[in-house]
Parts: C-alpha cells; structure tokens; sequence
C-alpha cells in the first residue's frame, strides 16, 4: 500500500496507478477535484487538456459560475453523485462528502488487487460516521495538524460570538466581513437569518451565492455592488458588505467595522481576537482542528497515514498519530520531478 499514496512537492495527491487529486500528473489519467479552493487547483487548466475529471455536481457549478469558458460543455469533466462507486480505468472511485464547503469531497479508490485508498481533502468535524471513508491507507490534510491547534469552543460557540459582535456593531455603522469561500457563504447563512439589514457583495460572490441556492443551502439573498440597492443601503449606512475571493478588502475601512473569519493562530480559549474597537478576528472554520484531525483517522479504519506535508504540519501530525493512535504513518516526501508533472 505504501507505494501507492503519496503528497507531490506541487500538493497534487495521488492514490494507485491511475488517480491524483487536486494537481496534475502526466501517468495519472484521472484526476479528481475535491473543492474549490485556490490551494487545491493547481494546474488545472492542464489537467482539463489530459485527464478525465472527476468531481462533485456541486463543485462543477462552481467551478463553471467561476470560469464559464467550456467547462459547461466538456466531455472529460465529470460529475459524480455521491456515496456511487465510479469505474476511472483499472479502480473505483467513490466521493463522500467532507463538510468543508458546498461540493467538497472525501475519495475512496479501490485497487483492482485489493487495497482501499483515501484522501480526505479538507474536511470538518465531527462527520456523521456514515460519512468517513473507510480506507486502508490514508492521506490526510494537516492544515491543524499542531498539538498547539486545539480550539477549547465549538463552533456553534464560534458562530453565536460572531453573531453577537455583528448585532452589536451594527448600531454604530456599516460591518465589513472577509472569509475564504466557504465559510464567507456561511457567515451569509447565519446573517441573512438574525440581522434584518441589507447585505451586500461583488457580482462574483453573487453568482457563487445562487449556486448555493440552487443546490438547496439555506442561505440568504445579496445585493450586488454597483445596483441601486447597493447604493441606498451605502447611503443609509447600516448595511453588512461580504468580501472572498477576488474581493479587495479594505486595510482600513471609513467607516464601520472590519471582521475577518478565521481560525488561523486562533487563541484556544476565545474565538474572537480584538485588534481594536473597529477591527476583529472570529474562528470560524471548516477545517478540523488537531483533536478532530485524529478523531476522524481512526474513524476511517487506516492502519497506514501519510500527513499532507505540503500544508504545514505534516511531521508534528504523522508523529502524534503514531504515538497517540498506535497507527504507522509518516509525512509526505512532496517529491518534485519533470517526469511527474510537478
């Protein structure tokens, strides 16, 4: 198993003879997306020329609101309806969803001669454990691979926080909020239920928002910038501006105040960082946390990890799993080579 599974220097996955994850490489003829974020679409516009892809229905609309172009109409892009084995080549695949954003996926890879691969993308916990792949070799992501990332709160500890801050924030004036993709669309959720004021966003954001509609979030409406809606709610200056991917968040705002969600060097006891009374950091995430991390590989039943090195963390997680799980693993080599692609 363990020739099978490996990290590239590119952060490309790759699992068995014919599949990679999130990256290209030139002797995998299948590769499988498994969210949206930027650091998972390396080289994928080689990939579209040379590989089969795989994918959930979810991310496809994503991706083709994001870069229209041909997407919509390519034989080679393929989306997956989830927990369904699919036939690539010599294996199967099967996408399971990981709780990470709308789309995000889980892969299982069953070797013709035996062996079940997995990769679990990013991923939140907890997952209901119908959901975690069960695998006997497993590549996991290190995001919070740290013994130092543990949160002390849950996130709906984190999301009732957020909502507080923004209530009592908005008596002053406007509030500005920046968050990955993601967790920008759940900020949106949370808001669009509880603060009864105009919300707005670039047209990006827009159409990634009817995305979410569309596949049955329950997630609240926007106002495009630059629409007469816009305008008066900025003219009346009690509205809440979303800001992602693409989206120029201010330094400093005029008025109002500046929110980023993120868990990033979070405190462990508190979810909300103050920088000042008009500048703040909530821990919202959808990423697990380093107990969660190890929680969810032993649910998947791997008797062998490879730590995602290429995501910062990857020695301290392959150490901890060997020590306080009692399973073999070991950080990625993140191998870089013209012959593979990288």
């Amino acid at each position: 198993m363990r020739e099978y599974i490996d990290v590239l220097g590119s952060g490309a996955v790759v699992l068995g003879h014919e599949i990679v994850c999130d990256g290209f490489h030139r002797e995998r003829t299948v590769r499988v997306q498994t969210h949206v974020h930027d650091d998972h679409m390396g080289d994928f516009n080689t990939s579209k020329g040379f590989q089969d892809l795989l994918m959930s229905e979810e991310t496809r609309a994503l991706l083709i609101a994001e870069f229209n172009a041909d997407l919509l109409v390519r034989e080679n892009l393929y989306a997956v309806p989830p927990r369904t084995r699919h036939r690539a080549d010599n294996c199967h695949v099967t996408l399971i969803p990981s709780g990470h954003m709308l789309g995000a996926v889980q892969v299982l890879v069953e070797m013709p001669d035996g062996p079940r691969l997995g990769y679990s993308g990013d991923f939140h916990w907890p997952l209901e454990l119908d959901d975690v792949i069960q695998c006997d070799a497993l590549v996991v992501d290190s995001t919070y691979g740290s013994p130092e990332s543990v949160r002390e709160y849950s996130q709906e500890e984190a999301e009732t926080r957020f909502l507080e801050l923004a209530y009592a924030k908005l008596k002053a004036g406007p509030i500005h909020v920046h968050a990955h993709r993601g967790t920008i669309q759940r900020a949106l959720q949370l808001l669009a239920c509880n603060v009864n004021v105009p919300i707005l966003c670039s047209d990006r954001l827009s159409k990634e928002v009817q995305v979410y509609q569309r596949f049955a979030a329950a997630i609240g409406s926007v106002i495009p910038l630059g629409t007469a809606g816009a305008k008066a709610a900025i003219s009346n200056g009690r509205y809440i501006q979303l800001y992602s991917k693409g989206d120029r968040f201010p330094i400093g705002v005029s008025s109002g105040v500046a929110i980023t969600l993120s868990a990033y060097m979070a405190r462990r006891d508190d979810p909300v960082l103050e920088y000042s009374p008009r500048a703040y950091r909530v821990a919202l995430s959808n990423h697990a946390d380093f107990l969660g991390t190890l929680e969810y590989v032993q649910a998947t039943g791997a008797n062998f990890v490879i730590t995602d090195n290429t995501r910062t963390h990857g020695v301290e997680l392959a150490n901890a799993i060997q020590r306080r799980l009692g399973i073999e693993a070991r950080p990625s080599s993140n191998f870089r080579s013209h012959e593979w692609g990288t």
